[in-house]
């Protein structure tokens, strides 16, 4: 009973080690791939460390009188032991690549969003049914004026909330910039799009309004986001210089992964975010895709994405890259091997501490404060 108990523990274990090493190296394929890069996108360590204990369990089948199929489990863990450091190896030569270093503890203990205790909540406005918006000021310590990063979160346009990264909120807050975090608003009703493009410059309307009192430099202002939070800072931004929203020209847009092409999103989010299908509202398509709102005078940008994203499409936003640059918008884009969308969640995680120095140093260039 123990032998056959032991042999099936084993097979289930480094059967889904397998899975996760194969869906790492082939990102395309059906179900192997999403699953492969969403687990060593977050939690790459822990994959690696898992697949150490199958070599483990193998060693523990042939001593339980299956040396057959030990071996066989055994040298099959120790495989996917190799594949999955080897995403170790990669994402953290990333983050070397930009004068950092991974802490490997906090990669394998900090797998969320600490709190990050925002400073201030405040109402800011409120939607078409009146309900309320609410925004987090996470403040620097020290005298300011500080420049202003406003954060959008992201889900799809229909969900989310203003806390999703507040530990990397509290992170820019203690390197020197003021972080405004954004609610806006979500259907019921819908269309959304445009709504919450004027949620987000209602946002950077606040930071101004209170400068003054709140110690933040309102000709210092940065757009940033993630997924569906990304696409509206970068086409909240082009509305900016386009006219339609008073307030500071953003010096600077950040974007976690963004969908670069509303035509490109599922059906149901083209009647959440456009009213109907993206085909019957080219004008509303237009005004929310980043891809269509290319121009010389963007402010840089900096994109960050993972290699393997099974929501944005990387190929587009690589090309959305190439549009600005060729347009001679300045910035980058940074690629973070082996990672899926959200691979940032947890604040430990690989991909989020290498990303993070990027980041800093990108606004620290663009806004006149010093990284750390």
């Amino acid at each position: 009973m123990l032998v056959w108990l032991v042999r099936v523990v084993a097979v289930v274990w480094i059967g889904t080690l397998l899975v996760v090493a194969i869906g790492t190296y082939a990102p395309r394929l059906p179900v192997l791939g999403f699953l492969g890069s969403f687990v060593t996108g977050q939690y790459p360590l822990h994959a690696a460390l898992a697949a150490l204990v199958g070599v483990g369990l193998g060693a523990l089948a042939w001593g339980a009188g299956s040396p057959r199929v030990g071996g066989v489990l055994g040298a099959l863990a120790l495989a996917a032991t190799v594949a999955l450091a080897g995403v170790l190896v990669g994402q953290g030569r990333v983050a070397g690549a930009e004068g950092a270093s991974v802490d490997w503890w906090q990669a394998l203990t900090v797998v969320g969003q600490p709190d990050g205790h925002p400073d201030r909540t405040e109402q800011y406005g409120v939607d078409e049914l009146g309900r309320p918006l609410s925004l987090d000021l996470y403040r620097p310590a020290g005298p300011g004026p500080h420049p202003v990063v406003v954060w959008v979160h992201g889900g799809s346009w229909v969900r989310g909330e203003r806390d999703d990264r507040t530990a990397l909120n509290r992170w820019l807050a203690d390197r020197g910039f003021a972080v405004v975090s954004v609610e806006y608003r979500l259907p019921p009703p819908a269309p959304v799009g445009e709504g919450q493009r004027r949620d987000v410059a209602a946002a950077m309307a606040w930071a101004v309004a209170h400068a003054a009192e709140e110690d933040l430099d309102p000709q210092r202002l940065v757009l940033a986001g993630q997924s569906a939070g990304a696409t509206l800072a970068l086409s909240s931004a082009a509305g900016v210089l386009a006219g339609e929203y008073d307030v500071p020209r953003p010096r600077a847009v950040v974007a976690y992964y963004p969908v670069t092409d509303l035509r490109r999103i599922d059906r149901s989010l083209q009647d959440a975010v456009l009213g109907g299908a993206a085909a019957e509202h080219d004008a509303a398509v237009r005004a929310g895709s980043p891809a269509d709102l290319v121009r010389p005078d963007l402010p840089p940008t900096l994109l960050v994405l993972g290699s393997a994203d099974h929501f944005v499409f990387p190929d587009l936003v690589l090309a959305y890259d190439r549009a600005l640059r060729d347009a001679g918008v300045p910035g980058r884009l940074l690629e973070v091997p082996h990672a899926d969308h959200v691979f940032d969640y947890p604040f430990g995680s690989p991909g989020a501490q290498a990303t993070r120095p990027a980041v800093a140093a990108f606004l620290a260039e663009q806004v006149g404060v010093r990284a750390r």
